[in-house]
């Protein structure tokens, strides 16, 4: 990280390197799943795994809140899939992202 980048972090905040991972970790499983095979998909899955499991129960519910906010700003027809998609990765993560997705609909 540069200087400028530190000084604006501050110097009691440490940057949250693994929230970061993980999201993005899960940005390019959701983004990636059509285009890819099924082999580098299972690969994305496992890195996205990885970053999930690295989180603190704080920067899970973040990570939940940020997933639930990708579902909610996806196609129509692609939200259901992108659900089934996490749930190959935690089950229990879904059940989160559900329980933050009435709090992000628009009514």
């Amino acid at each position: 990280m540069g200087d400028a980048a530190l000084e604006l972090v501050g110097h009691h905040e440490a940057p949250d390197w693994n929230l970061r991972l993980a999201q993005q970790a899960f940005a390019e499983l959701l983004e990636q799943r059509r285009r890819h095979s099924s082999f580098r998909v299972t690969a994305q899955r496992r890195s996205a795994r990885r970053g999930l499991s690295a989180l603190s129960a704080d920067d899970r519910g973040r990570l939940e809140r940020w997933l639930a906010l990708q579902v909610v700003t996806a196609a129509s027809g692609e939200s259901g899939e992108g659900l089934d998609l996490l749930a190959t990765v935690d089950p229990t993560l879904v059940a989160g992202v559900r329980a933050q997705l009435p709090r992000l609909r628009m009514p």
